[in-house]
C-alpha cells in the first residue's frame, strides 16, 4: 500500500467489523475531522460513531474534563451496539481512548491511535500546543473560526463550509489544551487489550520519534502512513489504509491472546 508501511509483517483478512469509535483531535469535531473516513468505512461494513468531544461541536456546552470526555465515549459505544468497539483516536482523540480505556478496558475491543505520543508534556509539545490553542481560542472568540478548520485539513471552499459547523468554545478549547499538555500515559500502567499505533511519519505537531515510543511503550505494532497530522482530510486514502491495516493487527493480537488464554 502506498504510503503505508508495517512495523512488522502479517498477513491475513480484516477482522470482523467491529463497531467503531472514531476520536476528533484539539480544536476540530466529529464532522469536520471524520466524514470521509467514516463513510469509507461505513462501505467496508463498520458501523461507525463519531461523536463531539466536550468543547466541540454539539457538546461545546459541556466543560472539557477527561472524565466528561470519557463519558462522550461510553455514550457513543452504547449507541452503535452491544458488541464492544474499538476506539480510534487522534492526537486529543487517542489521549481520551487512552484515559478511558486505562479505566474501563473491559468495555472495549482495542485501540488504534494516531498522532500521538505517550507524553505530551514535552517542552516541544507544550509550546506548540499552548500557540497554536492561544490562537485557535482568539479566532473563535471573535467569530472567525476559519483557522480552525485549516487546522483539521479544509482547503479552498471546503474551509468555508467547515468553519460554520466548527463550533468550539474558546474557553474550552484552552482549558483542553492545557490538560492535554499534562496528558502522560505513563502514569498509569498500559490497558490491557490490543492496541496498534499509527506513526504519522510527515506529522509537523507530533514528532514521529515520539509516536514510535507511545509504540513502544504500550508493546504494540506500529503502522507507518506518509501524512500529517491533518491527514483525515488531507490524505484520507493514506489514513483509511493505515487504519485498516492496524484493525488487521488488532485481530492478529486478539487471536493470539485467545490462543494465549487457552493454554497448552
Amino acid at each position: 500500500m502506498r504510503g503505508v508501511s508495517l512495523s512488522k509483517s502479517i498477513a491475513g483478512a480484516l477482522p470482523s467489523a467491529a463497531p467503531l469509535v472514531l476520536l476528533h483531535p484539539l480544536g476540530s469535531t466529529g464532522a469536520m475531522s471524520w466524514v470521509p473516513l467514516a463513510e469509507s468505512l461505513r462501505g467496508d461494513g463498520y458501523r461507525v460513531a463519531t461523536p463531539d468531544l466536550p468543547g466541540h461541536g454539539s457538546a461545546c456546552g459541556t466543560s472539557f474534563t477527561w472524565e466528561s470526555a470519557r463519558a462522550t465515549v461510553h455514550a457513543a459505544a452504547e449507541l452503535i451496539g452491544p458488541e464492544k468497539p474499538v476506539l480510534v483516536g487522534l492526537s486529543l482523540g487517542a489521549a481520551t481512548a487512552l484515559y478511558t480505556a486505562q479505566r474501563d478496558s473491559g468495555s472495549f475491543a482495542g485501540l488504534v491511535l494516531a498522532g500521538a505520543g505517550a507524553c505530551w508534556n514535552d517542552r516541544y509539545l507544550r509550546t506548540g500546543l499552548t500557540a497554536a490553542a492561544a490562537v485557535g481560542a482568539l479566532c473563535a472568540a471573535v467569530g472567525r473560526r476559519e483557522p480552525l478548520a485549516h487546522a483539521a485539513g479544509a482547503r479552498g471552499h471546503e474551509i468555508v463550509t467547515a468553519a460554520r459547523a466548527a463550533a468550539v468554545r474558546p474557553g474550552q478549547l484552552w482549558h483542553a489544551a492545557r490538560q492535554l499538555a499534562q496528558f502522560d500515559v505513563r502514569n498509569t500502567s498500559a490497558p490491557p487489550i490490543p492496541c496498534a499505533v499509527i506513526v504519522l511519519t510527515a506529522d509537523r505537531r507530533m514528532p514521529p520519534g515520539l509516536q514510535r515510543a507511545l509504540a513502544r511503550y504500550l508493546s504494540c505494532p506500529h503502522v507507518d502512513v506518509a501524512a500529517d497530522h491533518d491527514a483525515p482530510l488531507r490524505q484520507t486514502a493514506r489514513l483509511r489504509d493505515g487504519v485498516r491495516t492496524a484493525l488487521t493487527l488488532l485481530g492478529h493480537l486478539e487471536q493470539k491472546d485467545s490462543y494465549d488464554d487457552a493454554g497448552p
